[in-house]
């Protein structure tokens, strides 16, 4: 891309050159069994750890064994983890050893029909699981069997496995809740006021606390992360709409960042922590929104962040309704920016709609060369080329007490040979394999 002349080039290029000084500082003190980050890698140990891994927010909510009648004895309510301890196993069976699951799900104790942020039902929203509930403006953490209890057991279970967690401590979007739950109970008017009015962050660093705190102590965990995707907007029909004019920018943004990641580095001095992000940039006169900074992106600006151990960035081209050429660039970009910061990014999600879905949804179709298989394989090799760490978005099973885990079209059933061969399996072979060279 190009850049315009001026100063806020200047500023931009000043930025792209500078590399956190803080990258890997004070990684002799963490405990055995704590990654982190040093230079352009993760190390765990001492040693490189560069890993293939999935995405499976469901854990909390799915690992639960209730009668028909739940609500009706809901103080008899016991939890029993025999789902996430298969999904855990097989995912450990496959080869990956970094799994990203949600830490929250926020929910009215009123549900109003038809009121923002409209959440509910998605995915497994039918879960009885919740980790805070919110009644006249204010939160209440449930700390109970139905609460933070169900997120111990998978922690427990992480560390019994071996599997690392990447844990999301809030959502952009309404799905469980999410930032608009803290902002409409506090009283804000747009999406973006998460970021900058003080009552709502407090509330949000509230919650923050209770879940770093909870856990700071287990190796289970392999970083905190800030939101899933934060932006200035969300969809515009389920969450509040966006503030007008250019209140909403990366330098909002970064602030937010900053300072929610030295809040947790004081409560959790070993743990890594990353923002979240979808990983768009900030050229200056770019047109593309994922280079032109339009959602608060600029990440040079995020991963120099000192406070920012690492870099995330996913992606979508069904959604964003890019090609598979823009995809392949858009990986390649950010492999050269952890070259150039030396600091890790992680291709944190990605996914490619089976044809049936994109028909059905986006009424297109793609070119016949251009399957699932023969794209993300593209994407790992490119990734791989990096030296990125890599997850996909998601990791499918079945078999489970409730059937198979759900399928919003980008879902990968490990059972499904035909993709889960190459880009689950043998996927995870290459990487381990690089890594292996890696630590010798």
């Amino acid at each position: 891309m190009k850049f315009s002349t001026g100063a806020a080039a200047l500023a931009l290029l000043a930025t792209q050159s500078i590399a956190s000084p803080t990258s890997g500082k004070g990684h002799n003190k963490r405990p055995k069994g704590f990654p982190y980050a040093d230079g352009e890698h993760f190390k765990l140990d001492g040693k490189p750890f560069l890993f293939a891994g999935s995405n499976a927010y469901w854990f909390p909510f799915i690992n639960v064994s209730l009668p028909s009648n739940w609500h009706l004895q809901i103080l008899t309510y016991r939890q029993s983890p025999p789902d996430v301890k298969i999904a855990m196993e097989t995912a450990v069976k496959a080869g990956q050893k970094v799994i990203r699951t949600w830490a929250f799900n926020d929910k009215n104790e009123t549900f109003v029909p038809g009121g923002l942020p409209q959440y509910g039902g998605e995915g497994a929203g039918a879960s009885p699981v919740y980790f805070q509930s919110w009644k006249d403006g204010k939160p209440t953490i449930n700390y109970g069997p139905t609460g933070l209890e169900a997120m111990d057991k998978v922690v427990k279970l992480a560390e019994q496995t071996g599997v690392k967690l990447i844990m999301a401590l809030t959502n952009n979007w309404a799905d469980y809740g999410g930032m608009d739950m803290y902002t409409v109970n506090l009283g804000g008017k747009y999406h973006d006021d998460f970021y900058h009015v003080r009552k709502i962050v407090k509330a949000f660093k509230k919650y923050v606390k209770a879940v770093v705190s909870r856990y700071k102590d287990s190796p289970a965990i392999f970083a905190w992360e800030l939101a899933n995707e934060p932006r200035c907007k969300a969809d515009g029909v389920r969450n509040l709409p966006r503030s007008e004019g250019t209140n909403c920018s990366y330098v909002m943004m970064d602030a937010w960042i900053a300072e929610m990641g030295r809040y947790i580095k004081d409560i959790d001095e070993h743990h890594m922590v990353t923002w979240g992000g979808e990983g768009e940039f900030f050229y200056e006169g770019a047109e593309d929104w994922a280079y032109a900074g339009s959602d608060g992106g600029n990440f040079y600006a995020e991963l120099a962040l000192d406070e920012m151990d690492f870099g995330t960035f996913h992606l979508y081209p069904d959604w964003w309704t890019k090609t598979v050429e823009w995809s392949n660039q858009w990986i390649i970009d950010h492999g050269k920016a952890q070259k150039k910061l030396q600091k890790p990014v992680l291709f944190e999600e990605y996914g490619f709609l089976n044809p049936a879905d994109r028909l059905a949804w986006l009424n297109r179709t793609v070119a016949a060369n251009e399957t699932r298989v023969a794209v993300m394989s593209e994407w790992q090799r490119l990734s791989l080329k990096y030296e990125m760490g890599d997850m996909y978005w998601q990791l499918g099973l079945c078999g489970l007490s409730f059937g198979c885990s759900t399928n919003d079209g980008f879902t990968i059933y490990v059972s499904n040979t035909e993709e889960a061969k190459p880009l689950i399996y043998d996927h995870a072979k290459k990487v381990n394999a690089v890594n292996a060279k890696l630590r010798d």
